[in-house]
């Protein structure tokens, strides 16, 4: 079926991972985007654009790998803040991608 062809090409795509749990790994972009780092409605919202044929699954990789960076940078500017408030807003804003559109709740 179409739907088992595209976890297929999900599946056989990977990246490797900088941050989070994943970290120095090469990941699957399915098993990301099933991933405790990308919530349920930002999932189905990039499988249905996928679907239809508006994301590549380069792009749906991109923006997976984005999330999760950006999770983890979040997670570490909280804990840095504790320390220097100011750097770690500076960091999470650095990391700001191109795929910011599609980030976005």
């Amino acid at each position: 079926s179409q739907e088992q062809q595209l976890r297929k090409s999900l599946k056989s795509a990977t990246v490797r991972v900088t941050a989070g749990e994943f970290r120095g790994q090469n990941v699957s972009v399915l098993d990301l985007l099933f991933s405790k780092y990308v919530p349920q409605g930002k999932r189905q919202e990039l499988l249905e654009l996928y679907r239809a044929g508006i994301l590549t699954t380069e792009q749906v990789a991109t923006v997976v790998t984005t999330i999760v960076n950006r999770t983890e940078a979040a997670n570490a500017a909280l804990v840095a803040n504790a320390r220097s408030p100011r750097r770690a807003a500076a960091a999470v804003e650095e990391d700001q991608g191109d795929c910011s559109a599609l980030l976005d709740d």
